[in-house]
C-alpha cells in the first residue's frame, strides 16, 4: 500500500504546478494560484537545484500547514516530545518531501479538472477540493484536497488519493517506527539518515 500510495501522489502533488485558466474565489481558487506560482519558481531547470530546493520548501511554509500536519501525524508522541525535537521533525519533514516530489516537477505534462468545494462535515473551516488529476500516458487519478480557511487565508491539510489518506498513511507507518526506534527523536534520526543516502528519490 505504501510504495503505490506514494507512487500515485508522486504525481497527484504535481497538480499544484498547472495554472487555472480562471481565477476563482474561496479553496479552489487558492489552489490555482499557488499552482501559477509553483510553475514560475519550480519548474525552471536551469535554475540551480538547492535553489530550486529552498524555493519549493518556502512553498511548502506557505501553502501548508506543516505544524498542524506534524500534529497529527506524531499524535500522541507530539504532545511529550520537547520543541527542539518538534521543530527538528517539521524539518527533516520537509527534507524527506523535497527530495520525494521535487525531483518529479521538471519536464511535467498533463492537466487536471478541479471540482467545486464541499464543506467539511465535522469542521466549517475546512472545504475538500476535488482534482481530478490526467496524464497523457495514464489513467486519471481522483482526488481531494482538504484545505483550511482561516478569516480568508487558506492552507492544505491534507491529500487523498485512491481512498487513502497520505496524513494517515503516514501517521501510521511513523507510529511504528516511534514504537520501535523510542519516540519522536529516533524517527528524526531515522528519517535523516534516509534523506542522506537518498532513499526518498522517485526511481
Amino acid at each position: 500500500m505504501i510504495p503505490r500510495l506514494v507512487k500515485s501522489l508522486s504525481l497527484v502533488l504535481l497538480v499544484l504546478l498547472i495554472p487555472q485558466a480562471q481565477a476563482q474565489e474561496g479553496p479552489e481558487g487558492f489552489l490555482g494560484s499557488f499552482g501559477q506560482e509553483a510553475i514560475a519558481e519550480l519548474t525552471d531547470t536551469s535554475v540551480p537545484e538547492a535553489q530550486r530546493e529552498e524555493r519549493f520548501k518556502d512553498m511548502l511554509d506557505r501553502g501548508f500547514d506543516l505544524e498542524a500536519i506534524s500534529r497529527f501525524i506524531i499524535a500522541r508522541y507530539w504532545r511529550s516530545a520537547d520543541e527542539a525535537d518538534r521543530q527538528a521533525f517539521i524539518e527533516t519533514f520537509k527534507d524527506y518531501l523535497s527530495q520525494r516530489f521535487l525531483p518529479l516537477f521538471a519536464g511535467y505534462q498533463g492537466d487536471f479538472a478541479t471540482g467545486s468545494a464541499r464543506p467539511d462535515r465535522d469542521n466549517p473551516e475546512l472545504s475538500w477540493v476535488p482534482i481530478i488529476f490526467r496524464s497523457p500516458n495514464g489513467q486519471p487519478v481522483a482526488t481531494e484536497w482538504r484545505v483550511r480557511n482561516l478569516n480568508g487565508s487558506y492552507k492544505i491539510l491534507d491529500v487523498r488519493a485512491e481512498g487513502a489518506s497520505l496524513a494517515l498513511t503516514l501517521r501510521e507507518e511513523y507510529a511504528s517506527v516511534m514504537r520501535r526506534e523510542g519516540g519522536l527523536a529516533g524517527l528524526v534520526e531515522q528519517l535523516r539518515q534516509q534523506v542522506a543516502r537518498g532513499a526518498f528519490r522517485p526511481d
